[in-house]
């Protein structure tokens, strides 16, 4: 599957889309050559654009090697070394960060800000890796492409040489850092070809090692120049001291007075230059400081971005959280008015049910409920309020009625004791009356099968077990049926029990 992502031909090349990390150990010598070319100092190499030079940017300024070497060896003393530090040890360690073709090309699309935020990220990634600090950092724009040299100090927190830390897996592993940290800056870059994987695929082992035949090309002939310049300025030099060893033998045959307060002038000048010197050693010392406060804001505000991310995220997921509660109520509130249209529809029923039997009960009052002799069925002035009922309620109703109608029809073999009866059954009757009355009006209500009322009459609550208690107690059943159940299951009515307008 490898192969087919990354053919043979291609893996054995170098990747365009790379950006890579190469580091050295520098003596205090080399670290001095090193800070020539970065901040251009001395001759400028013919390579270089000369009217470019303003678009370099220093991002760390390097402090003096001298005190970078003290620091190191009290670092050594520090971890318990005792012998003490070689004249050759390592003061640096010198790096570039540069880019392919096509990686350059995509990374300076960037901003100059944020290429400098890229830049810096990963300089102090590299130093937190190895656990010591950037010394320098300056971005090249004058050569032929974008690139960046760095500093580090040569020994870490604990005293140890960054030398023997930077292995073959480290090395790796600086790679892949590159690759992670400017990714992040410039979604583009790629992870650069491993060198084990080029020679697999067939590269020469000349083409995997720092440089591209290419770039050694385009190197050599810049790097031979350098040379020849320093071996020129070696030989003007050699023939300057040679020249000054010549005149100073001459001069001390005639050694003078003047010469010797020349010399006295000379050693004051030098004075007052290595004053000079220092006061430039702290003004460095002042703006290394207020980069260090500046690499700190930079560090405040990655961790503020991070904050604002996550609260973002926090914000969506509450938000989200809104919108399935508003859909519950929503719903809720739908549900909620069904039942609200549900209990309109039995209010509806009952109110009709309740004027219903309200106009029974004053025919039955009024007295022209009759039951026909011939056909024995009952005989009202007018049914059309009995019919309106609903099946169950009329059906229940009927039954006490038939029952009033045979009791009338006793009513002259029993006079005196109808009399008597019909006294307590008005009162009883008036009584049903208050409540339905209450019970139109929500002074009383039907719980447990039965009329709770404040104060209930006392006529209805010392029903007896004659007919006449017995079909008042039928009545308080059905109104009590007919607040509980509203259409409960009673046999279906029979129409031909009633007779008299509104019943055809």
């Amino acid at each position: 599957m490898k192969d087919l992502v990354n053919p043979p031909a291609e893996l054995a090349r170098s990747n365009p889309r790379a950006a890579s990390t190469h580091i050295q150990t520098c003596t205090l010598s080399k670290a001095k050559s090193q800070r020539m070319h970065d901040y251009r100092l001395g001759r400028i190499p013919a390579y270089v654009d000369q009217t470019k030079l303003r678009d370099n940017r220093v991002l760390m300024r390097l402090r003096p090697l001298t005190q970078v070497r003290a620091e190191n060896a009290r670092l050594r003393e520090q971890a318990g070394r005792q012998r003490k530090m070689k004249s050759n040890a390592a003061v640096v360690l010198r790096g570039v960060i540069s880019f392919g073709v096509l990686a350059a090309r995509d990374f300076k699309k960037l901003s100059p800000k944020r290429q400098n935020r890229a830049f810096r990220k990963l300089a102090r990634s590299l130093a937190k890796k190895f656990a010591t600090k950037v010394e320098s950092l300056v971005v090249h724009l004058d050569e032929t492409t974008i690139h960046a040299h760095f500093m580090l100090r040569a020994y870490d927190h604990s005293g140890h040489a960054l030398s023997d830390k930077i292995k073959r897996d480290a090395t790796a592993s600086i790679q892949d850092l590159t690759h992670r940290v400017l990714a992040c800056f410039c979604p583009g870059i790629q992870r650069g070809h491993r060198k084990l994987d080029r020679l697999a695929a067939g590269a020469n082992y000349v083409e995997t090692l720092h440089r591209s035949v290419r770039a050694l090309h385009q190197d050599l002939p810049r790097e031979i120049e350098e040379r020849e310049a320093e071996l020129a300025a070696l030989e003007v030099a050699k023939t300057e001291l040679l020249a000054s060893i010549d005149e100073g033998r001459k001069d001390l045959d005639r050694l003078s007075e003047e010469q010797r307060t020349e010399r006295l002038a000379l050693a004051s000048q030098k004075t007052e230059m290595e004053a000079r010197v220092r006061e430039i050693d702290a003004q460095d010392a002042d703006v290394r400081a207020r980069e260090e406060k500046q690499q700190k804001r930079e560090v405040e505000l990655d961790r503020r971005e991070a904050s604002v991310i996550k609260d973002k995220a926090d914000l969506a997921k509450e938000r989200g959280a809104q919108r399935l509660v508003a859909d519950q109520l929503a719903k809720r509130s739908e549900e909620v008015e069904a039942a609200r249209t549900e209990a309109e529809k039995i209010q509806i029923t009952y109110q009709d049910a309740l004027a219903a039997m309200e106009g029974a009960l004053a025919e039955i009052a009024g007295g022209p409920l009759r039951r026909d002799p011939a056909t024995g069925k009952l005989v009202m002035k007018d049914a059309s309020l009995l019919r309106a009922l609903p099946e169950e309620l009329r059906v229940g109703l009927l039954r006490p009625m038939r029952g009033l109608v045979d009791i009338r029809s006793r009513v002259d073999q029993r006079s005196r004791e109808l009399d008597r009866r019909g006294r307590a059954f008005e009162e009883k009757q008036a009584a049903v009356g208050e409540v339905i009355t209450a019970l139109t009006e929500g002074h009383a209500e039907i719980s447990g099968g039965a009329v709770v009322m404040e104060d209930l009459p006392h006529c209805l609550k010392a029903l007896g077990e004659s007919d006449e208690d017995r079909m008042i107690q039928g009545i308080l059943d059905l109104l009590v049926l007919s607040g509980e159940v509203g259409g409960g299951g009673l046999r279906g009515p029979r129409d031909d029990e009633i007779d008299g307008p509104g019943m055809g």
